[in-house]
């Protein structure tokens, strides 16, 4: 059999390109034209003329390399119950169906989400999640991490804190005062998380993007805000006990704080709910993160937004839903390589 039938007798041109365009999108989820892509335009209207079969399967070989070797991947965690019942109702995990749908609206595939709620969101498992994140992760992948849920300050562990105290996640079986069953070590320190995300952006390299998006607070009044707002974090401080953490001969060399964290550059853009000195209060209606809400209402507009203007929507947005107390939003981390958008439209 010859494969040599005329495309023009299957198909037009433009009818062509737009198929090409429609498998880029299927096989690698994103959302590329021929005209994103240089002189690709030309090579296809090259492979048109000629009218081959075999000649429109070297599509695959011009190809950027980039575009071929990018996947969208996410870990999405969301806390709104804990082992420890000292810790006050929050609704963390209601943010996660609003992060899913943004991210199937901005292709990233079921199966490269991974979603950690509530029992499921231990110490372990999302230490874990990480680990199999960046064991995934290939150069150009493009990265969401989201976290939603209660923080708390706990002493330095790592002995690198100028204030001598680390910020951490709360995990589901984390405890708000240290106890037989958490003296530091079911925290996750911010030290920690910038390990691993750190390790994340070996894996995906400078073609890569990363976001990181924080829906919690390291302080707060750890029950309600005015009118029965609900408040992400508390105010004490959680003296965590090293000796248990780093290991001694009666707990036979046990370390379950990661003895590589320490600060690192932050090689990824971070969006937080609000400064260190504030709180995060809930929405009243739905009763969800603020922040959660405000990326999953402004990005659905956003359209050429850059960075700047994105994260103004941002904080416009959670300004006008402040009650009793002001709420910042915080943008760190390499905000001018690429946008934000680019990963969550």
């Amino acid at each position: 059999m010859k494969f040599t039938r005329s495309f023009t007798e299957i198909v037009g041109l433009e009818k062509f390109q737009r198929n090409v365009e429609a498998w880029i999108k299927f096989t690698f989820g994103m959302k590329y034209t021929l005209k994103d892509i240089t002189g690709l335009q030309n090579r296809i209207a090259f492979i048109y003329k000629k009218s081959s079969v075999v000649v429109f399967l070297s599509l695959l070989l011009i190809l950027p390399v980039s575009l071929l070797a990018q996947t969208r991947r996410a870990l999405v965690i969301g806390l709104g119950q804990q082992e420890d019942k000292a810790w006050s109702k929050i609704n963390g995990d209601k943010d996660v169906p609003f992060v899913e749908k943004m991210l199937k609206n901005a292709k990233f595939k079921a199966v490269n989400v991974k979603r950690l709620v509530n029992q499921h969101a231990t110490k372990v498992a999302i230490v874990n999640a990480f680990k199999s994140l960046e064991a995934q992760s290939r150069s150009g992948d493009v990265i969401y991490v989201h976290f939603s849920g209660h923080g708390q300050q706990m002493r330095d562990v790592h002995n690198d804190e100028k204030d001598g105290l680390d910020e951490c996640w709360i995990p589901y079986d984390a405890y708000r005062f240290p106890c037989e069953k958490d003296r530091g070590e079911k925290h996750l320190t911010d030290d920690e998380v910038n390990h691993y995300l750190n390790a994340i952006r070996n894996k995906i390299g400078d073609q890569g993007k990363m976001l990181v998006v924080i829906d919690a607070c390291h302080s707060g009044d750890g029950t309600r805000g005015d009118d029965d707002e609900v408040v992400r974090g508390v105010e004490d401080v959680f003296e965590a006990i090293k000796s248990f953490i780093w290991g001694t001969s009666a707990d036979k060399g046990r370390v379950e704080v990661n003895p590589n964290a320490k600060r690192n550059k932050e090689r990824w853009i971070t969006i937080s709910a609000c400064k260190s000195d504030q709180v995060n209060i809930e929405m009243r209606s739905p009763t969800v993160g603020k922040l959660t809400y405000a990326i999953y209402n402004k990005v659905k507009a956003a359209t050429g937004s850059d960075n700047d203007d994105f994260f103004r929507e941002i904080r416009r947005f959670v300004n006008s839903n402040t009650g009793s107390r002001p709420q910042h939003p915080v943008m760190t981390g390499e905000t001018n390589r690429y946008k934000i958008t680019d990963i969550i439209r």
